[in-house]
Parts: structure tokens; C-alpha cells; sequence
């Protein structure tokens, strides 16, 4: 990630392939960053061990974007509700302030406006989609890149994160599904949900599950604090 004094870091990295010759630039030297810590301080992972350096692995976008496998338990909850990607650091970072002295400009090319229904994401619907319904609709967009088991994976984590009893039919219906990552990620929120029709859900499954990793996460969200009654809530992200 590269920071500029007239754009701040708000641009996309390109290359030019050329036939002509051209003058290399000297090597970068000037600090722009001096002793800020608001990246560092801010993320929610604490992905920057020190200044300059990114753990990618414990970093919320490889989290919900790259990685394949299950969420590791200790960032499920910083993850807060990130379902794809995380702009933290770029948010906190005072050479994008609109009032600091870089003037941040929106894009005004129209291709990277954001989907009017995608923004914001309905996530209890996603659990409803089929295979060929979820292709058709993300196919061309940045979120195919989780594919569904990982957007569902994502979903589940920040639907535990808000605990909104309404997502309870939802989870209920992911701890089902024939993908062992969204199984996994929706007992843990099923958990987190900690309601009595919660509770009973993952009593159900506990019978039904054979997958070793998803009984394990059913065992542990069983040994969640239980919540003592169903509230109503909203289940958007």
C-alpha cells in the first residue's frame, strides 16, 4: 500500500507495459507516516504487530476474503461486521481526512459505485439462496471471490457478532447447510445468540453432525453463557 501527498492512499495500484525506454526514479525516502500509530492502535485484529509490518493472517480482509478455512476463534469477534474485506486502517489514516491536507475526492468513474441492492448487505437472506441463485447474483461482483461457503462463513460470524434474535431462522438453517465451513461458523453464532430456540437448534444438530470440527464448534457454543430470553432485532449488514 503506497500513500500519496496529493491522493492519499484511496487509489489503485497499476502497471504499464511499454516498448519504450524509460528513467527509473530514485528510491523512495521521505516518512510521510513519522510516529502515527492510528492504523496500528485502531485495528480491531491488532494485525500490525509494529510500524510497517502486517500479519496478514490475523488482517480481518484476508480473513473474510482469502482465507479458506475457519475463522480462528479469537477473531471472530474483533471481526465486528466485516463480512468482506475491512477499510479500518485506510479510514484512520489522517492522509485520507477530507479535512486534513490531502482533499480526498470520491471516483466518479460509475464502475466503482457501490450495487445499490448489495449496500447494504441483507446477510439472513443469503442463507436462503441456492447454489445456482447465489452464482447468478454474485458471479461478476468482488464477492465471489469468498465464494458461497466463505460469504455464508462470513455472514454467520457477523450475525453472532450483532446478536440479533431475528437472524435465529437464519443460523438455524446454516447449521444445516452442506458446507462444513457454514455449519461450523453458524453453531458458533447460534451461540453467541444464546437464546433458549438458540440453544435447542444446536441441540438438535448435535445428534445429526458427524464432521468432527463442526461437533466440536456445537460443543463449545452449547458452553456459551445462555442468554435468558428471545429479543427482537435487525439483521442487516
Amino acid at each position: 500500500m503506497l500513500i500519496s501527498r496529493e491522493e492519499g492512499s484511496w487509489f489503485f495500484l497499476a502497471a504499464l507495459l511499454t516498448d519504450q525506454s524509460l528513467v527509473s526514479d530514485e528510491p523512495f525516502q521521505a516518512d510521510h507516516c513519522g510516529s502515527c500509530r492510528a492504523c496500528l492502535d485502531a485495528c480491531p485484529t491488532d494485525a500490525f504487530p509494529s510500524a510497517y509490518v502486517l500479519d496478514a493472517q490475523s488482517c480481518i480482509s484476508y480473513l473474510t476474503i482469502e482465507l479458506r478455512e475457519e475463522i480462528p476463534t479469537a477473531l471472530r469477534e474483533p471481526m465486528g461486521s466485516w463480512v468482506f474485506g475491512c477499510d479500518i486502517c485506510q479510514q484512520v489514516c489522517p492522509w485520507n481526512q477530507p479535512t486534513g491536507r490531502v482533499g480526498v475526492r470520491q471516483a466518479e468513474e460509475p464502475a466503482f459505485s457501490a450495487n445499490s441492492d448489495l449496500d447494504p448487505l441483507e446477510l439472513t437472506r443469503l442463507f436462503a439462496m441456492t447454489d445456482d441463485q447465489f452464482r447468478e447474483r454474485f458471479r461478476r461482483t468482488p464477492l465471489w471471490r469468498s465464494r458461497r461457503r466463505g460469504l455464508l462463513r462470513n455472514a454467520a460470524i457477523v450475525l453472532g457478532n450483532q446478536q440479533h434474535q431475528a437472524a435465529l431462522e437464519a443460523l438455524t438453517q446454516g447449521l444445516h447447510d452442506e458446507e462444513v465451513l457454514v455449519r461450523g461458523a453458524s453453531a458458533w453464532a447460534l451461540g453467541r445468540l444464546g437464546s433458549p430456540l438458540a440453544r435447542r437448534a444446536l441441540e438438535q444438530r448435535r445428534s445429526l453432525e458427524a464432521e468432527p470440527t463442526v461437533a466440536s464448534e456445537i460443543e463449545s457454543a452449547l458452553d456459551m453463557p445462555a442468554a435468558s430470553q428471545d429479543e427482537p432485532g435487525v439483521t442487516s449488514a
